[in-house]
């Protein structure tokens, strides 16, 4: 009796560890089945700032177990655009040097939806990406080094390193072969990066003008459809049409599902205004052309304090396009063609204007200004023609720079006040 007791005690203890150890695998089962799932997030652009208006990129990451009440609190995204002003006057210079230094992190997902949705009022677009287990580990472990203090700052570059060619990168690093995004290098769009900036800043003339101000001949040249990828609505589009290929030839397609998660109301409205560069440079012009004609009847000298003035204003302009094309780490600055009628020598003016002793030199200062802001007018005149013929074969095979059309009232308006005085005081100084 005794051992009869003790066999029924045994045995439901038995059973019970095998119950266990059953539940164990089956979970460990299903977990391995409902794996975390990366996707591709895009904030569509918006211009209430220069920077958003090309829109961002980021790395969504959803957990195999989320919560029933949020669905979004478990969710985490990786941004490659973060900065920090600190300083704000060092943040300046450093910029303005090119030492554009920025950091990727991570945050819970339901913040960056809710500045994009509340804030930014813009649509939300997600791309999930098809990958395996191996691959969803692999990218996640890249991710969290990336995001390790000793490596989470990167050298920026708007066209070439941005937030939306670091998720490509990684991506392209961590899947089991090689992405086909179905175009070549030599696939190319027809649009330059200035023609790209014009269009995404149509809405901020100023932003655009001081664009064109900064960038230089190789912002005009043609982007091919891989480079043109900088561009994050542009690289949720290319993504949805990519193919995995692995080292047998498989295929697979790159995303599995794509969808909006937000779409704004609030659409771009070009906003007519009077305070444009084309309006108040050619305003300027005029009263320009009324001054010189006015002091020239008068037959008075007007070249001193006017000019000094006038020539300072290009000048201080001349020096930020010299100290970015020659000293600045940015991309696409230089060959700078501005620097013909932006120049630091203009500061000279005043000097030579002011002090008696000097004023000999006028002569061979105005002889350079005529001639230089010359050659930037033919070159003008060229550009523009050739784009409106061929746009095509210009953005392809071209070695000019375009310009902003507000550029020509303000050469006009050099080559005014150099032609001028040449005219009245050239031949007898």
């Amino acid at each position: 009796m005794p051992v009869k007791y003790y066999m029924l005690d045994y045995m439901p203890k038995k059973y019970i560890k095998y119950l266990i150890t059953m539940l164990l695998t089956v979970m460990s089962l299903t977990t391995h089945a409902e794996k975390s799932v990366f996707s591709l997030v895009t904030h569509y652009q918006t211009e209430k700032t220069v920077y958003t208006a090309w829109g961002h990129s980021a790395l969504r990451v959803t957990p195999a177990f989320r919560s029933e009440k949020d669905p979004f609190c478990d969710d985490w995204i990786y941004n490659y655009g973060l900065f920090s002003f600190g300083d704000y006057t060092k943040f300046v210079y450093n910029f303005v040097l090119g030492r554009t230094d920025y950091m990727v992190g991570s945050q819970p997902f339901k913040y960056s939806f809710r500045e994009a949705v509340k804030y930014k009022k813009v649509s939300v677009r997600e791309a999930v990406l098809n990958l395996t287990d191996e691959e969803v580990e692999r990218l996640d472990k890249a991710l969290q080094v990336n995001e390790m203090s000793e490596n989470c700052v990167y050298r920026y570059s708007f066209f070439f390193d941005n937030c939306a060619t670091r998720p490509r990168l990684m991506l392209e690093k961590c899947v089991n072969g090689t992405i086909d995004y179905h175009f070549t290098d030599d696939t190319l769009t027809a649009q330059s990066y200035r023609q790209n900036i014009g269009e995404r800043l149509s809405n901020s003339p100023w932003f655009n003008f001081g664009i064109y101000i900064c960038l230089g001949e190789p912002t005009d040249r043609n982007m091919s459809d891989s480079l043109r990828m900088f561009e994050p609505v542009h690289m949720h589009n290319v993504f949805t049409r990519a193919e995995i290929v692995d080292s047998l030839g498989n295929r697979r397609p790159l995303v599995v599902s794509d969808n909006f998660l937000h779409r704004s109301d609030t659409k771009s409205e070009c906003q007519w205004t009077l305070f444009t560069p084309n309006i108040v440079f050619w305003v300027m012009f005029l009263l320009v052309v009324a001054h010189t004609i006015f002091y020239y009847r008068r037959k008075k000298d007007d070249y001193i304090w006017f000019d000094s003035a006038f020539y300072s204003l290009y000048g201080i302009l001349g020096i930020l396009v010299f100290f970015l094309s020659f000293i600045s780490e940015h991309a696409c600055v230089f060959p700078n063609y501005n620097i013909l009628f932006f120049s630091p020598l203009y500061l000279l003016c005043p000097v030579l204007c002011l002090v008696k002793r000097f004023r000999p030199a006028l002569k061979y200062f105005h002889i350079f200004a005529f001639v230089s802001v010359s050659i930037a007018l033919l070159m003008a005149l060229v550009s523009d023609i050739w784009i409106w013929v061929d746009n095509d074969y210009f953005t392809k095979h071209t070695c000019l720079q375009s310009f902003h059309p507000a550029f020509y009232p303000i050469m006009l308006s050099l080559m005014l006040r150099s032609g001028s005085w040449m005219w009245r005081y050239g031949v007898r100084r």
